[in-house]
């Protein structure tokens, strides 16, 4: 089953990024987070802004405020955000 929501970063260097992601292919949430991190590091390359590819390989984004059933019932207009705060 298909089910895409917008994750976005919440983060001071990376903050807005954002993309959309068919969180059905998933089994838990570290996983749409490692997604993300994959998908902007790609961008920044694709952007030639090979000096922040290794800021953003040294961070770890996750997402703590919502399990993996959440995230499948959430709607169609809500974000999930992936932290790179902590």
């Amino acid at each position: 089953m298909q089910k895409v929501v917008v994750c976005k970063i919440s983060d001071e260097d990376f903050g807005g990024y954002n993309i959309a992601v068919d969180v059905g292919h998933y089994r838990d949430v570290s996983a749409i987070a490692a997604y993300v991190k994959k998908m902007l590091v790609h961008s920044l390359r694709d952007l030639s802004l090979h000096c922040l590819v290794s800021k953003v390989e040294n961070k770890k984004f996750h997402i703590h405020d919502k399990n993996l059933f959440q995230i499948h019932q959430m709607n169609n207009n809500e974000i999930l955000y992936v932290c790179g705060h902590c």
